[in-house]
């Protein structure tokens, strides 16, 4: 398997588990006001149910992504000659993603929605950076549908890429 094919394997079971994660503490989290509320507790008889309902959680927020984590920019203004990022075609929803420097917590890149199967042709980054290495979170959010045909946030992951700028 060459490097690419690991880094995209990689960075699907990162979000898987991040997402199994998420969703088991916003699972507890509504069920422990479930249960402050309601005298909910957990028993023979609705063990079951809470599980079915924890794994539709997981499931609706689970998604993932095609990314490398080392994107290469001959100067700061120029296409990237190497990354690769988009929506696998595995998914059900869009998503987006902003790229934020890790040491300013800059965006120096938003993409527009990629619907799933969409990876983003060569693209420039929104900032002009100076030659050297930077350390950025490529944060990925999958939307969700509004009634009226926008979009919103669903959930997210975040990935460390690694910015190399040559000139």
């Amino acid at each position: 398997m060459d490097k690419k094919k690991k880094t995209v394997v990689t960075v699907s079971v990162i979000v898987a588990l991040l997402l199994v994660v998420i969703g088991v503490l916003v699972f507890l989290l509504l069920w422990k006001g479930e249960k402050e509320s309601e005298g909910y507790v957990i028993d023979g008889n609705n063990y079951r149910k809470i599980q079915e309902n924890m794994a539709n959680e997981v499931a609706e927020g689970y998604f993932e992504t095609y990314m490398n984590t080392t994107w290469t920019f001959g100067d700061g203004m120029s296409e990237t000659q190497d990354a690769v990022l988009g929506n696998s075609p595995n998914n059900t929803k869009p998503i987006r993603c902003e790229v934020i420097l890790e040491d300013t917590g800059e965006v120096i890149y938003k993409t527009g929605i990629l619907p799933p199967g969409a990876v983003l042709e060569p693209f420039k980054l929104d900032k002009d950076l100076d030659a050297g290495n930077y350390t950025a979170v490529c944060q990925t959010y999958l939307l969700k549908e509004k009634e009226d045909g926008t979009y919103e946030d669903f959930s997210s992951a975040g990935f460390y890429v690694t910015i190399e700028v040559e000139n």
